[in-house]
């Protein structure tokens, strides 16, 4: 089964497995990883013991995901430059697996908080924000900046997703702006490609991964209308990647 890509303008987008996808791309190629992985919680198989003998949660409950984020880290060490940055979406239950699984590859990895200004209707305290573990490399460059760790931007409305955990272009592109002109910002679990159309209105390179058919071709029509924003509407399809 090949990867299949599309190139659209300065972006390359993979409809294909993250893992088996940045093996193929070249050490050292990327400046910047701006991706919001699924950071996904285990089966809750307590449920059928609870009239039965109590069954205590442990930290290895979450062992799956651990795997899951210590692999891909190992993959985007390898693709990502030595004077790159991570940009990780995580929530408050996964940070220390983000932390984790970044931590052999950076300099230093700090979070910064996502203030979603609003925070959603419901019980008891009500999530307003995410956050995002930021990684630095040893070689990044020391910019002065007077920017604070804590990024305020209205989530997209429920109602205007087209992606479940779509993030609003304008928080993606602070981010993207952290990035030198011209640099290639990579998203391993695109979705329907907010980052990618952050990086297409910034003039970055963007090389998205999506392994989902109907979110990839939501993908490749949101790039598509970027690049046309940008004067730049050349779309080309291939296969590749053995997978």
């Amino acid at each position: 089964m090949m990867a299949e890509k599309v190139t659209i303008g300065n972006c390359e987008l993979y409809l294909g497995d993250c893992v088996e996808v940045l093996s193929e791309l070249e050490n050292s190629s990327i400046d910047a990883v701006i991706t919001d992985p699924p950071f996904f919680h285990p089966v809750n198989h307590y449920v059928n013991a609870r009239d039965a003998a109590p069954i205590k949660k442990t930290l290895s409950d979450l062992s799956a995901l651990k795997h899951f984020f210590r692999v891909t880290a190992i993959e985007l060490d390898r693709v990502l430059r030595d004077d790159g940055a991570f940009y990780w979406f995580c929530d408050g239950q996964s940070y220390g697996h983000s932390f984790e699984a970044l931590y052999p590859h950076c300099n230093k990895v700090r979070p910064l908080i996502w203030d979603k200004v609003v925070s959603f209707n419901g019980y008891t305290w009500r999530h307003q924000h995410e956050l995002i573990a930021w990684g630095e490399r040893t070689k990044a460059e020391r910019i002065p900046t007077g920017d604070g760790d804590i990024l305020r931007f209205r989530a997209v409305p429920v109602k205007e997703r087209r992606h479940p955990a779509e993030k609003p272009v304008d928080l993606l592109s602070a981010l993207v702006k952290k990035t030198r002109d011209g640099a290639t910002v990579l998203d391993c679990f695109m979705g329907s490609a907010s980052t990618g159309v952050a990086a297409v209105q910034n003039g970055r390179r963007f090389v998205g991964i999506e392994l989902e058919r109907m979110y990839f071709d939501l993908a490749c029509e949101r790039i598509e209308r970027a690049k046309v924003g940008a004067g730049d509407t050349a779309v080309q399809g291939d296969m590749l990647l053995p997978a």
